[in-house]
């Protein structure tokens, strides 16, 4: 889940996400000792992007929310709706038909890890909840004694004080569909001071979380209406200008996103705070929705405004989760299949990947049907869990370009699950098929797919490390192509710095890393062939190879702007008709030298283990099956400690922590943790021998940095 599966659903104390679902929850609402299961450990990863790149909004409502996404702890199912194409959006909104939809924690940390802002929603909508717009705007009653108990008082922060930063999101959507009581003041009145309320709230929400934002929905008009404008109108500029942008309702027509960005600017701020909403679902919205949601997106995007899409699980719901791959593919990229000839991809520009100087991803979808660990198979069931969704590659990497051409053979890469992985359930699977009886020719071709739009300042040198394995024969080559950007210094020209800036030679170009440097004019371009070391890696044949990029002399600047990998095969060693898989990819860093960067003694310990909410069960023997005679106690129980860990750089802190339970010399895999807390749901043990459960941090390159046991319910 990665969970072994034991009493999850059944267990009242099972760590789940939630909403809050009316004013008076919200007013009641205090931070529970279950709430760390509910903190994002992943802080939001910065990304260099365009300013004036129009943004694009995800707005995720399926269901009704809370479905397999809301356990924390991750659940059995082998798929999962999760964003395939992180690397297009700024901002993901969870959205329910609650009146606080909180974000599931596991959705904040694949946003985060991804470089995107994770918004909740606020939600009135009816004109049965008057009551919770009086509530929202006034705030609770006050004592009965307090001077301030006022039926007339314009607005309250109560609850914008309330709907703060405890759970670490980025943000929130306010969408007000609702009107005010006419009385005791006028509802225009009333919306004037909502806006006080919306300004207020903003700047809270900056103050205590930088970058965050606080978007409006066009509802609810200046006058305190609800009148959908589909467009910025002076009708709803009011809230335009006491938040941080407006979702445009989905009815607009083409030349409004030219209107909008004019009149944003006639009001000082940017058309780009504008987000034309299309329904991906249809229901009027403009271009049609569905496979033609990218129209949408090109209009908004062509008048320098920006687009935000409703109801993006319409690839999973509406073909089914075993047409969700293929249907979302379709849905963002540029493929003739039934008609269709675009996709989102055409018209939003791909950011780079998170990072300043450093860069892991495991190639992780967030689901499988087994998971591993550098290579080792510890749960062998379906399982889930979001938090786990590595950087997924930004570019093409389904379209492989083959050289010399045989026209014989298909080759083709996807993320999949039933071929293994080195840490978790995916890792990127490169195939290959004759499509004919004829021979194909008898020579090596050299596969390349495309990988990574990155931009990374690799200046201090840097190690690119990256793990595979080769599945159709023992002579396959797989190496990894590096595209960098060079901007030297004023004392130093570009012939110079050529000259004198010469890493040791690969003596075998196949064995190492090719290294295409251009400079920052375009004038020149060198490629640099660098050996690679390679040794064994964990179980089921995974292979490591690691390069090390040295530091260009001070002044200069050298960004590692593409990665690629090739793969070289002979080809007449597909023997059959039937796909065969050739390699496999499963871990890719880029991690700076840290000779050349200032250090400390990193420090990394679990202290104080403890149980809390303790249950001990018996079964009869009745009830056995497969453990014995002997009784068996069944444990129930949350287990939680503390990480001192101290490190200097970041991709040394603990990225998740696997849970394990020892007998003897068998140790069974429970699941992972995102925090310092784990439920513990129905665990057998034969009564003789009370399991001890082993802690081990993993950090955020992969490896273990600290671990801790304590015995069951040990106190």
């Amino acid at each position: 889940m990665p969970s072994l599966t034991l009493s999850q659903e059944k267990d009242t104390l099972s760590p789940v996400s939630f909403a809050l679902k009316s004013m008076n929850e919200l007013r009641d609402w205090v931070p529970t000792k279950q709430d760390e299961f509910n903190i994002p450990n992943v802080p939001l990863q910065p990304r260099e992007r365009n300013a004036l790149k129009p943004r694009l909004l995800l707005t995720h409502d399926m269901a009704g929310g809370y479905k397999q996404d809301k356990f924390i702890q991750g659940n059995d199912y082998s798929d999962i709706y999760s964003v395939q194409y992180w690397h297009l959006a700024d901002m993901f909104n969870y959205f329910s038909h609650e009146r606080v939809s909180i974000p599931p924690v596991n959705w904040t940390n694949a946003c985060h890890r991804n470089g995107v802002k994770s918004l909740g929603t606020f939600l009135v909508e009816g004109n049965n909840q008057m009551h919770e717009m009086e509530a929202l705007l006034h705030g609770p009653p006050l004592d009965s004694g307090s001077d301030d108990d006022d039926p007339m008082r314009l607005w309250s922060p109560f609850y914008a004080d309330k709907l703060g930063n405890h759970y670490g999101f980025d943000g929130w959507l306010f969408n007000i569909e609702c009107e005010f009581f006419p009385f005791p003041t006028n509802p225009k009145t009333k919306a004037e001071e909502l806006a006080k309320f919306m300004h207020y709230f903003k700047e809270k929400m900056h103050v205590e979380i930088p970058g965050s934002q606080v978007i409006w929905y066009d509802s609810m008009t200046n006058d305190g209406d609800v009148d959908w404008q589909n467009n910025l109108t002076c009708k709803n500029e009011l809230f335009f200008r006491n938040s941080d942008g407006i979702f445009l309702n989905y009815w607009w027509k083409k030349e409004y996103p030219e209107m909008a960005r004019r009149f944003a600017e006639r009001l000082g701020k940017s058309g780009l705070d504008v987000y034309f909403g299309t329904d991906v679902w249809g229901r009027r919205t403009y271009g049609g929705g569905g496979f033609q949601s990218y129209k949408g997106v090109k209009e908004a995007s062509s008048a320098q405004t920006s687009s935000a899409l409703f109801g993006t699980a319409w690839t999973y719901e509406n073909f089914g989760k075993e047409e969700f791959n293929k249907m979302d593919h379709l849905f963002c990229e540029d493929e003739l299949m039934y008609g269709h000839k675009k996709g989102i991809t055409d018209t939003v520009s791909t950011i780079p990947v998170p990072g300043i100087d450093w860069f892991v991803t495991t190639f992780d979808r967030g689901f499988g049907e087994r998971f591993y660990y550098k290579g080792k198979k510890l749960l062998s069931q379906p399982w889930s869990h979001l938090s786990h969704q590595a950087v997924l590659p930004n570019l093409d990497y389904r379209s492989p370009q083959v050289y010399p051409v045989d026209k014989n053979v298909k080759v083709t890469s996807f993320l999949e699950s039933k071929y293994g992985a080195f840490t978790g359930g995916t890792s990127l699977i490169i195939k290959g098929q004759r499509l004919s009886h004829r021979e194909s020719r008898d020579l090596e071709s050299e596969v390349t797919l495309p990988l990574f739009k990155l931009s990374l300042d690799a200046s201090k040198g840097c190690s690119v490390r990256y793990i595979y394995r080769t599945l159709l024969q023992d002579d396959i080559k797989l190496t990894m192509s590096c595209h960098f950007l060079l901007k030297t210094s004023k004392n130093e020209t570009e012939a110079h710095f050529f000259s004198s800036w010469k890493p040791e030679s690969s003596v075998d170009k196949e064995d190492g890393l090719r290294a295409t440097i251009s400079t920052a004019n375009l004038n020149e371009s060198r490629c640099f062939l660098l050996p690679a070391t390679e040794e064994t890696t964990g179980e089921n044949d995974w292979i490591t190879k690691t390069i090390d990029i040295p530091a260009v002399p001070a002044g200069s600047a050298l960004h590692l702007t593409r990665i690629e990998v090739c793969v070289s095969a002979n080809m007449a060693s597909l023997a059959s008709l039937t796909t065969q898989v050739i390699a496999s990819l499963g871990y890719l860093s880029i991690i700076p030298n840290i000779s050349n960067i200032r250090t400390v003694n990193d420090s990394a310990h679990l202290i104080d283990l403890e149980w809390t909410d303790i249950v001990v069960e018996k079964e009869t023997k009745e009830d056995l099956s497969d453990i014995g005679n002997e009784d068996v106690a069944v444990y129930y129980g949350t287990l939680k400690w503390t990480d001192l860990t101290q490190v200097m750089h970041d991709w040394k802190e603990t990225e998740f922590y696997k849970i394990s339970s020892r007998e003897g010399n068998q140790c069974t895999f429970l699941g992972t943790s995102f925090c310092c807390q784990y439920r513990i749901s129905g665990l057998k043990s034969m009564e003789s021998k009370v399991p001890e459960i082993l802690v081990e941090a993993v950090n955020r390159e992969g490896h273990i940095s600290s671990s801790a046991t304590i015995d069951m319910f040990k106190q």
